[in-house]
């Protein structure tokens, strides 16, 4: 998880913009999305440990 209030809020901007995607029934952006969004969240969490 994101330590710091800044990935920590860019997360939140992320997933929910993911959410809106799928509101709109753009899946395939939606996925694209979530799979970068998990990306880089095991990134910092590796960064930080």
């Amino acid at each position: 998880m994101a330590k710091s209030k800044v990935t920590a809020w860019f997360f939140v901007i992320l997933w929910a913009i993911v959410l809106i995607l799928t509101f709109m029934n753009k899946m395939m952006l939606a996925m694209d999305l979530m799979a970068i969004g998990m990306f880089l969240d095991a990134v910092v969490c590796l960064i930080k440990s």
